[in-house]
């Protein structure tokens, strides 16, 4: 499922199907292409060579199974709207003299963008890499937290000062800091009801924990969200899970930030240049907080 994709500019993507493989992985495979295999020097050396064309005799079925194919990806291309914030005020080094953790910093501003954006937060996906053990793959961190909630209602309380702001900022960082690395530590909880929910004989009752609305709902992921992050790489990403919700995936690099959001076209009305403009606001308020005096 890997697709090297290379133009004849010179400019080269990567297309990857996400049920064998995962972003880590993905990465160093990438960067593994790119330091192992240089550009040729150019050579004014002309070689003679023949060429034979290949003859491909396509049997009617495959022809009319990569049209239908063909539309189907038409068809789901064209009810995408994705915007790319390349956002370039700081990146990664600006935010480690500030103290924080890049990626807990980037996941409390996008709560704080998404809070803003419909009101409140919502379901949040963040991929937690288990390869520490035999054929991990990932486990989720659940960005949403009783302190992210807290840090988010103070900014946009006018009554917050913004000592208490950076206090609640501080401590809604530290916990979505442990929860990363619990997730990494295989200490989540996604994966393990996953696997419980998997060991069920066919026919046999669920437990009343998967019945419930409330795990239904703390399940369905309005924002997915992951980050894979490389100086090389313009922009990557992939699309929502949910008819509504986004699909935001970002690079953190080290003097800038690319965020890439995604969403569907439909009656939900979801906007990502909206998200992208609210994304890029809570950005520069996080930075302007904590250098308040």
């Amino acid at each position: 499922p890997c697709q090297f994709v290379v133009c004849d500019n010179a400019r080269a993507g990567f297309n990857g199907e996400h049920s064998m493989m995962d972003g880590t992985p993905t990465l160093r495979l990438v960067q593994h292409v790119i330091d192992n295999a240089p550009l040729p020097e150019k050579s004014t050396h002309v070689r003679n060579c023949t060429f034979e064309p290949l003859h491909f005799r396509t049997p009617p079925a495959l022809v009319a199974a990569v049209k239908a194919a063909e539309s189907l990806f038409v068809e789901g291309t064209e009810k995408q709207h994705v915007a790319v914030l390349n956002y370039s005020a700081y990146g990664k080094e600006a935010i480690k003299r500030l103290g924080c953790s890049p990626d807990a910093y980037i996941q409390l501003a996008l709560q704080l963008a998404y809070t803003r954006l419909y009101g409140g937060a919502r379901p949040t996906y963040e991929s937690s890499m288990t390869r520490r053990f035999l054929h991990g793959r990932t486990e989720t961190c659940r960005s949403v937290t009783r302190d992210s909630v807290a840090w988010c209602r103070a900014m946009l309380s006018p009554s917050s000062d913004n000592e208490e702001r950076v206090r609640l900022f501080q401590t809604a960082l530290a916990t979505h800091t442990r929860l990363v690395r619990e997730a990494v530590e295989g200490q989540g909880v996604d994966r393990h009801l996953l696997g419980l929910r998997m060991v069920l004989h066919p026919g046999e009752a669920k437990p009343e924990i998967f019945e419930d609305p409330a795990y239904a709902y703390s399940s369905h992921w309005y924002l997915s969200t992951s980050q894979v992050s490389s100086e090389n790489f313009t922009s990557y990403g992939w699309s929502e899970v949910t008819p509504k919700g986004y699909g935001i995936a970002y690079n953190i690099r080290k003097e800038c930030l690319v965020i890439h959001i995604a969403c569907m076209r439909n009656e939900h009305a979801l906007n990502s240049d909206h998200m992208a403009q609210y994304f890029e606001t809570a950005l520069n308020d996080v930075r302007d907080m904590l250098l308040k005096p």
